[in-house]
């Protein structure tokens, strides 16, 4: 019965560790003009708000190796790929990691 729960313990340990291995947590700010931010959340969502609040967007992500997928709330979807300088977004825009304070 011991032997199980551990058994049990560590499956449980190794699920968690591949679900976190499809997010990217973080806030990242728009590098030209710095008034957008985008918020990726720990349980896969994302919020995009823009300079003007009123068309803040939510939806979900999900990271896939090096690129990010982002499906808005329609169905619409867009990809950025991760760098060392934050995410590349397909029209050239940089989204900048913001440090965590």
């Amino acid at each position: 019965m011991k032997i199980e729960i551990i058994i049990i313990g560590m499956l449980v340990v190794s699920l968690s560790g591949c679900v976190n291995a499809n997010i990217y947590p973080g806030t990242f700010k728009l590098s030209v003009p710095p008034n957008q931010t985008l918020e990726l959340r720990d349980d896969g969502t994302y919020l995009l708000i823009p300079a003007d609040v009123k068309y803040t967007e939510k939806g979900s992500y999900i990271k896939k190796g090096p690129k990010i997928e982002f499906t808005d709330a329609l169905g619409f979807t867009e990809i950025m790929t991760i760098t060392d300088k934050g995410l590349l977004a397909a029209n050239g825009n940089l989204w900048v990691r913001v440090p965590k304070s």
